[in-house]
């Protein structure tokens, strides 16, 4: 059970709810009241788009019948608009946990909505259709054609003799197991089944050897220590801010390869290196692409770092502790595979 004194929330910054099973709320910080205050709050709603059950964007359902980010939240780390009593809106970050007969709200203020392309759900939104428009083309230019070839081909069947049907046949065969593989890859590319089946790093060397085969991108991947059991959530966010990392250093380093290191101890520390151009991490602005990263690794209790100069490359560290990771595999609270 969450635990608190009610004089620790009198003291609190950070804005903070704490809820009774029925979620009612028993106590608040200093940073809520302020919240409370300045915006037009409905904590219910909140703890509703952080079950997935209410649009993170619009409140009105038939609004986001087809939004991108419905439902596509999780309670460990969530974007959410709140609007002022002025009209402006404005973002925020949310996490929300749950134990026994209490849960536990925070939220994070972000940035004023000016504009999509200055937001995070702009960046969320572009980035889903972009992989939307990715999936599309693959089916259309792929595997629709070939299964349009298929077509062709079984019909000449009828017209061919019994010794031409047999060779036809075998063709035919051969192009299925090639739509089958083209199915699989993205399949793979979407979401790894290796990843649930094998762990995080036997999925992390399918994505090298995918890269490398589509791009001649090259990933040195070095694992040091004894692998530890993860978390889904961890596998999962780790599996994609790498995939994040790699895709902008593809994009912008100039190099064509990256190191890749995984220190397995009472933490889990990922390094992801390149010797490209850099920039100057002074500047203290992050793209998107960079701030998903950070919440991302927020939402599974770890930390992220950026370190960058011009000319002399770019270093991403994360660190996840993983002691608190390790003793929910151990109690069985979920199916968890090692990492190895």
């Amino acid at each position: 059970m969450i635990e608190f004194p009610e004089e620790l929330f009198a003291v609190l910054e950070s804005p903070l709810w704490l809820l009774d099973q029925q979620q009612s709320i028993k106590s608040k910080s200093q940073g809520a009241l302020r919240i409370e205050q300045s915006y037009q709050l409905d904590i219910h709603r909140i703890i509703a788009v952080s079950q997935g059950e209410s649009c993170a964007r619009h409140p009105e359902a038939f609004i986001c019948a087809d939004c991108a980010l419905n439902r596509h939240v999780s309670p460990a780390g969530f974007p959410f608009v709140l609007r002022r009593h002025d009209g402006v809106e404005v973002e925020f970050w949310g996490q929300w946990y749950q134990k026994d007969s209490q849960s536990l709200l925070q939220i994070t203020l972000q940035q004023p909505v000016l504009a999509p392309a200055q937001s995070m759900f702009g960046y969320l939104n572009d980035a889903r259709e972009a992989e939307r428009k990715k999936i599309a083309q693959d089916l259309h230019d792929g595997v629709a054609q070939s299964i349009y070839s298929l077509m062709l081909e079984t019909r000449m069947l009828k017209w061919l003799t019994k010794e031409q049907q047999s060779a036809q046949v075998k063709t035919i065969d051969q192009h299925f197991a090639e739509i089958l593989r083209d199915v699989k890859n993205i399949a793979g590319e979407l979401r790894p089944m290796t990843l649930d089946e094998f762990g995080l790093v036997p999925a992390l060397e399918q994505f090298i050897e995918r890269t490398y085969q589509m791009t001649g991108f090259e990933i040195d991947m070095t694992v040091s220590r004894h692998q530890q059991p993860l978390k889904e959530s961890v596998r999962v966010a780790i599996y994609r801010m790498i995939q994040e990392a790699v895709t902008n250093a593809m994009k912008y380093s100039g190099t064509n390869v990256v190191e890749l290191r995984l220190d397995f101890g009472e933490s889990l520390e990922v390094t992801i290196q390149d010797e490209g151009i850099g920039f100057d991490d002074s500047a203290d602005k992050l793209g998107f692409g960079l701030r998903n990263m950070k919440e991302r690794a927020a939402a599974i209790a770890g930390k992220f770092y950026i370190t960058s100069k011009p000319n002399q490359g770019t270093t991403l560290s994360i660190s996840v502790p993983l002691i608190e990771h390790q003793k929910g595999c151990k109690e069985g609270k979920e199916n968890e595979y090692l990492s190895r």
